[in-house]
């Protein structure tokens, strides 16, 4: 769906739903986390789940690039196609190969250390080890409420 014209404030809504949901995916995450931690599970578990949640969003990024195909939601394919209108083809393409890489990047530097690691000698300290989850958490939230005021 390509439209030329926006309505600013359904846009912001949408942002708004957007965000929404992120925060509840970030909520299911960050108790999944927090049961592996409490519960004694093993840092190879719990690493190997941070590297499958990763390898989603470089796979969704990956077909988001090679199709120009939107990944998500009615409203997360909505917005992307407001950002793709307002950015111009160019800036998107680049944004969006940048994005990919950066995951494909991560990806294959967290798999060769998955596979390196010892993981015996790993000790988690709940919940002080949840704490960088938690900031780019609030960092995200901060970030997108300040670009959805901008709009």
């Amino acid at each position: 769906m390509h439209e030329t014209h926006w309505d600013i404030e359904q846009v912001k809504r949408l942002k708004k739903r957007q965000l929404i949901q992120f925060n509840m995916i970030m909520l299911l995450i960050f108790v999944l986390f927090a049961f592996l931690i409490k519960s004694g599970g093993s840092a190879s578990l719990f690493f190997g789940t941070c590297c499958l949640i990763i390898s989603i969003v470089a796979a969704a990024s990956l077909y988001k690039l090679t199709t120009g195909k939107m990944v998500g939601t009615k409203t997360n394919r909505l917005v992307q196609e407001f950002e793709r209108d307002r950015l111009g083809e160019k800036v998107w393409r680049r944004r969006t190969t940048l994005g990919a890489v950066i995951f494909l990047i991560l990806i294959v530097i967290l798999t060769i250390l998955y596979f390196s690691m010892d993981f015996d000698s790993v000790n988690f300290d709940f919940p002080i080890d949840l704490m960088p989850f938690c900031g780019v958490w609030v960092g995200h939230n901060i970030g997108e409420t300040v670009r959805i005021n901008n709009l």
